[in-house]
């Protein structure tokens, strides 16, 4: 998400929230790689003349950052957004500097939120909240019907799919709140799994929770010996119980030389995996929402001998917007020497006719060398809708060419989507608006199945499940089936 540019309570008039309206849409059509994929210009034209049509004579920013977002969804791609959010954690972050925890007087709502297997709003960690367990599920705030809530918040935000959208919202429950205006206390109204409605107020805790570490109760001596695990940039490994490795793979990037740096943590990884001989291997990427496309490539040359590829082509958008917004990243003298043309996918974007498409860099089923340590055991990918991304062109990759048993969840992304997004600031807000430059097509080369990756075994959370505490998808995989195919 973009660097925060726009105080969130500052007063834009009508001309110039409408000027921003009009700028958002000029950059959508110059700068995205494919702008009407999904929905036709008609769809994006209807929300911008009700936007307009209901534009009051002065607003916050947050008021249009809100409207922007919604008229940016429409276009339901993941990698092309208006992060709302910023403004609050920036709101937050100046709270937190400005007064200790002890005196603090903008809080924030306590539980950590998620979904069960009917959609519904679910308490999956009380924080602290009193009369808050897990497993609740949330019913009412401050008198607004929670489902309801999560219906209307859904169509603010920018996904691949819906089941993406709707678990963004969960996620980030607490700054929806916010920036709905909706403050501590919180009066809700939540229900234990079969029993009764009850009634709850949530205080609410400092916003300052969110930058400073809790106070830690001192550890008991250790009963046992540590566990012994491997913890990376891009994931963690341990055996979780005698027989069953786990990897919980939650990023595909570092911010440096990512594909060099995971090829490195993955060749660690087998090499514990080869020393603990584990009877199953599994795959977590339930909360991985990507990074490089080409990096996990190195994971799978450790599972599989098979042909694959990660995507069947990329494809950028050469735009005026993003040849400034690349040269304005490099440093002038270096600029002069014209360092923005090395990079072969930078080539792409400077090199060709301005509102072109570059030719596509097709990506063949290849064979790659087998990696060693080889894993060819029982082998399970957990996916879910916080699955998005490279990550999903990781499961669709597996999918396609039956590397493993994906279990879980229908993933949030879908694969055949769009990457490379490039901030650009508004001139009359500073709001930030991320826009996605390239596209790809999925593994299997089909351009217009828009499906998300879809699990082989289905297993969904349901409440009395988040109440126990207690992953049935994670159990579910612990009997991972043999392969057919490595």
């Amino acid at each position: 998400m973009g660097a925060v540019n726009a105080p969130s309570t500052r007063m834009l008039s009508r001309d110039d929230a409408l000027a921003d309206v009009e700028t958002v849409i000029r950059t959508l059509e110059r700068a995205h790689a494919d702008p009407y994929r999904f929905r036709s210009r008609d769809v994006l034209d209807a929300e911008r003349r009700r936007i307009i049509d209901t534009m009051p004579a002065s607003l916050t920013t947050i008021e249009l950052c809100l409207r922007l977002s919604r008229l940016v969804a429409t276009l339901e791609d993941g990698h092309t957004a208006i992060p709302c959010e910023q403004l609050i954690i920036h709101e937050w972050r100046v709270a937190a500097e400005a007064a200790p925890p002890e005196t603090q007087t903008v809080r924030m709502f306590q539980p950590y939120m998620r979904l069960d297997d009917q959609q519904h709003l679910t308490v999956g960690w009380p924080n602290d909240a009193p009369g808050v367990q897990p497993g609740d599920r949330l019913l009412t705030v401050n008198g607004l019907d929670a489902d309801a809530l999560l219906s209307t918040w859904t169509r603010d935000v920018s996904d691949d799919t819906e089941a993406g959208r709707r678990a963004w919202i969960a996620r980030t429950f607490r700054l929806q709140l916010a920036l709905r205006g909706i403050s501590a206390p919180y009066r809700i109204t939540v229900a234990a799994p079969g029993a009764a409605e009850r009634d709850v107020v949530v205080a609410g805790e400092p916003v300052n929770s969110l930058f400073q570490s809790r106070p830690q109760p001192t550890p008991a001596p250790a009963a046992s010996v540590p566990v012994n695990e491997l913890r990376t940039t891009f994931f963690n490994y341990r055996i979780i119980q005698p027989g069953v490795a786990y990897m919980d793979f939650f990023t595909i990037v570092d911010g440096l030389d990512t594909a060099s740096t995971f090829r490195k943590a993955t060749d660690a990884m087998f090499k514990k995996v080869a020393a603990d001989q584990p009877r199953v291997l599994i795959i977590d990427i339930r909360e991985n929402g990507g990074g490089e496309d080409n990096a996990s490539a190195a994971l799978l040359q450790h599972i599989t001998e098979k042909p694959f590829r990660l995507l069947a082509y990329s494809q950028v958008k050469r735009s005026k917007e993003v040849r400034e917004f690349g040269s304005s990243m490099l440093r002038i003298p270096f600029r002069w020497m014209g360092l923005q043309y090395l990079s072969s996918e930078a080539r792409q974007y400077y090199t060709g006719d301005v509102g072109s498409l570059a030719a596509p860099v097709n990506r063949p089923v290849e064979a790659r060398k087998p990696a060693e340590p080889f894993f060819s055991g029982p082998l399970c990918v957990l996916t879910g809708p916080r699955t998005a991304s490279a990550a999903v062109e990781f499961a669709e990759a597996v999918k396609t060419y039956g590397l493993a048993t994906i279990v879980g969840e229908e993933t949030g992304g879908q694969p055949n989507s769009f990457g490379n997004p490039m901030p650009f600031t508004l001139p009359r807000s500073g709001l930030t608006l991320q826009v996605a430059t390239m596209l790809g097509l999925r593994a299997n080369g089909n351009p217009t199945d828009f499906s998300s990756v879809q699990p082989d075994i289905v297993v969904r959370p349901t409440a009395s499940d988040i109440r126990m505490g207690f992953d049935p998808v994670l159990e579910r995989a612990k009997s991972c089936p043999p392969r057919s195919i490595r």
